[in-house]
């Protein structure tokens, strides 16, 4: 066995024991770090594309409302106008470098262009604009459409095209410039890890988040990873893009109709694995270095005091039984070595747990002394990434020492709000490297033995202030654009008030001339089929008198048994044809009478409309006794009316003859059903259907006008559906509909309150 000298033995155990701690705990820390970060930047990528859509879309909207709010101001505005409002869209083109107005024809009606450009606007007047994808996309679709990159009708320079309709024909179509849109777009980028790019339908670059860099010099719409995402296939982890490889993510925004193309580094790339794996390296370098030079020292040092240190040892072990010691070169410093070996593995792994939860924390911690003037005493990495701070340069100082304070007043309220009781307070604090940022903190007191500690949290929502107030300008902007509109709307208003008063006189004139050609209807009919009845009994009598004639003339050459049996045969015949046909015009007369419902007469009551209904179809039975026709009742009890049973009887059997003479003419079988059911609260829906021969498609809308029938001169009047039509809309005070298609049946709707209005 080899025997060193224990200077030597002790130093190199020394400098072995820091290295190989710190090569497995740096291991240690790469394998469970690295994953970790790289599952962080997959969700963070993936959240930040999310964000940066609905962010876009919100920014970009105000450019969509300022083009909606012109094309109505448009509209409304004479055409002679039209290139000053244009114009004052424009303004100093900051936001919209040219806006046209497009005929449906695709030629340019009137152009709003800045200051320095109007002196030529005469030359693009009139120019085609048809074959433009942008302005036959919004003429199509008749809604707002952003279009891709395309170059300026009057610059020659790449814009972004932005088209809305005016009206059925003309078309606004704006150019808002890539800058612009670049500076939105890192406006709502921030200060993100993530690498964005903003992509139109071609694949185009518009904006990134690398200060358009990538603008106009690449194309990604051939790359795999769009292919993917188009197909509805999950993304891979890894990407390569430009010598680089990224973890992917990928959004479409629908209201744009872009894509937002994202990516975090991955391995070495990444800023914050890069910088791990630095510092895991550096300690390594530097613990090796400083092992070299400290381990002979503090062996010469540890040398002089471990004698006497085995020595107490053994003599307060002396009355123990033990085992055998692990056997080595140096039989006390093995003993020693493991001792310390078992409480520095205690110690490390408490303090590893500890520190692992305090520094993984998203949110910025930090721990301070419980009195004033609240030295820190330590900070974890995200407070060191939100402050811009090294951790040893924060520990044992306060933050007035650091700087941190934008101003003492806001350091007062920030203690003023806690001591309220508020659970957070927000106060303006300054980085590292002097740029203010807004904190949310809240506070808490935790107690480890006999230290009294506080322990403070804060969250940067810097950029949500700024957000904040950059939608209360907006809306602010947008607000005095609407006034100054609304305002100009109001003269357009009075117009359109004369207007309609001259319309409504026009419509009244043409419901009179439509009344007087119904009466001319109505009275056509009326004489029509009286005609028929009166016609024939008059005929009849006229008979009878030349019989009377006759049999007179036949008196004088003696009366005759014959004579006297042909004149009886005459009165006869001609009695029964005028009694026939008086008994076809008083009904006809009734019928007319009953055009016109009778609502002083009908008898009013509560009943239930399943028993009503049955009453009803009882009588009606005995004359489809002998018919291969049935009537089905399916109302459920409970329904009830206080209405006129009279004029719904009336109504349910003009319905159920019409299917039985009309609807199953020329059938061998045929069935009406009959259904009621409750709808909203105060109304029922009785439904009379049938499967008969249906209605023909050139009846079916003016069904319930007088005389309408399909047996006209065959015992026909026509008079049934008018007579229910009136029945229902003028004493139940409901609404009936038909639906029917000829060989599919018909099915009546009667919608009626449960309360029928009063009768006047």
């Amino acid at each position: 066995m080899m025997v060193w000298r224990l200077r030597s033995y002790l130093a190199g155990l020394l400098v072995a024991t820091m290295l190989v701690t710190l090569v497995i705990v740096g291991s240690a820390i790469l394998w469970m770090r690295i994953p970790q970060i790289e599952q962080a930047n997959k969700e963070k990528v993936a959240r930040d594309i999310g964000e940066m859509a609905a962010l876009m879309e919100i920014l970009l909207g105000s450019v969509e409302s300022r083009v909606q709010v012109l094309s109505q101001a448009v509209r409304l505005a004479p055409a002679s106008q039209a290139n000053a409002l244009l114009d004052e869209a424009v303004g100093n083109a900051h936001v919209m470098g040219a806006i046209y107005l497009v005929s449906g024809a695709g030629r340019v009606l009137a152009a709003g262009v800045p200051e320095t450009l109007r002196a030529q606007r005469e030359d693009w007047l009139g120019t085609d604009l048809s074959a433009n994808p942008l302005f036959r996309a919004a003429q199509t679709r008749q809604q707002l459409v952003w279009g891709d990159k395309y170059l300026s009708l009057l610059s020659g320079v790449v814009t972004v095209g932005l088209a809305y309709p005016v009206d059925a024909q003309r078309v606004l179509v704006a150019e808002v410039p890539l800058s612009y849109l670049l500076r939105t777009f890192q406006l709502a980028a921030g200060q993100r890890d993530s690498l964005i790019w903003l992509v139109d339908r071609r694949g185009e670059v518009l904006a990134d988040t690398e200060g358009g860099a990538l603008v106009g010099r690449v194309n990604v719409l051939n790359l795999p990873l769009i292919s993917t995402f188009q197909q509805g296939q999950a993304l891979p982890d890894l990407f390569s893009f430009m010598d680089r490889e990224f973890h992917p993510a990928i959004s479409h925004s629908m209201d744009l109709d872009w894509y937002f193309l994202g990516g975090m580094p991955s391995g070495l790339e990444n800023r914050e694995i890069r910088g791990l794996v630095v510092v895991v390296f550096t300690v390594f370098l530097g613990a090796l270095v400083v092992g070299f030079l400290l381990a002979p020292f503090w062996a010469s040092r540890l040398i002089r005091p471990l004698r006497g240190i085995v020595v107490r040892a053994g003599q307060i072990s002396a009355g123990e039984q033990v085992g055998p010691w692990p056997q080595g070169t140096i039989a006390e410093f093995n003993r020693l070595s493991g001792d310390l070996e078992k409480m520095a593995a205690t110690l490390q792994e408490r303090q590893q747990k500890s520190q692992a939860i305090f520094n993984t924390s998203p949110v910025a911690m930090s721990v301070t002394s419980t009195e004033s003037p609240f030295a820190l005493l330590d900070v974890n990495l995200a407070w060191c990434r939100v402050f811009r701070r090294r951790r040893e340069d924060a520990l044992g100082r306060t933050g007035t020492e650091l700087n941190m304070w934008r101003s003492l007043d806001d350091r007062a309220a920030m203690f003023a709000a806690f001591q309220a009781g508020h659970a957070t307070a927000e106060a303006w604090m300054l980085r590292g490297d002097g740029e203010p940022v807004l904190i949310q903190l809240s506070r808490d007191t935790v107690q480890i033995g006999a230290l009294h500690m506080m322990v403070w949290a804060g969250v940067d929502i810097t950029e949500m202030h700024r957000i904040d107030n950059a939608l209360r300008e907006l809306n602010a902007e947008l607000e005095e654009r609407v006034a100054r509109r609304t305002e100009a709307l109001a003269g357009a208003n009075d117009d359109l008030s004369t207007a309609i008063a001259e319309l409504r006189q026009t419509q009244t004139e043409l419901v009179r001339a439509e009344k007087m050609a119904a009466l001319g209807g109505l009275v056509a009919g009326v004489a029509h089929e009286l005609n028929t009845p009166l016609g024939n009994g008059l005929m009849a009598v006229t008979a009878l008198g030349d019989e009377v004639r006759k049999f007179r003339q036949s008196m004088q050459n003696g009366l005759r048994r014959t004579a006297l049996e042909a004149l009886l045969s005459s009165v006869e015949q001609a009695t029964d044809i005028s009694t026939r046909n008086l008994y076809r015009a008083a009904e006809l007369v009734s019928n007319f009478k009953q055009v016109a419902v009778d609502q002083t007469s009908a008898q009013r009551r509560r009943f239930a409309l399943a028993e009503v209904v049955a009453e009803i179809v009882s009588s009606l039975r005995p004359s489809f006794a002998r018919t291969p026709y049935k009537v089905v009742v399916e109302i459920p009890p409970g329904l009830w009316m206080d209405s006129y049973p009279g004029a719904l009887g009336q109504v349910v059997t003009n319905l159920v003859n019409n299917a039985v003479l009309h609807g199953f003419e020329g059938r061998n079988q045929g069935t009406v059903r009959i259904t009621g059911e409750a709808r909203d609260e105060g109304w029922l829906m009785l439904r009379v259907a049938d499967d008969g021969r249906g209605i023909p498609a050139d009846l079916l809308d003016r069904i319930f006008d007088p005389f309408v029938t399909t047996k006209m001169g065959r015992g026909g009047t026509g008079l049934g559906l008018h007579i229910s039509y009136n029945a229902v809309v003028s004493l139940l005070g409901g609404s009936i509909s038909v639906r029917s298609a000829e060989g599919e049946g018909t099915d009546f709707e009667l919608l009626l309150p449960s309360s029928a209005p009063r009768a006047s």
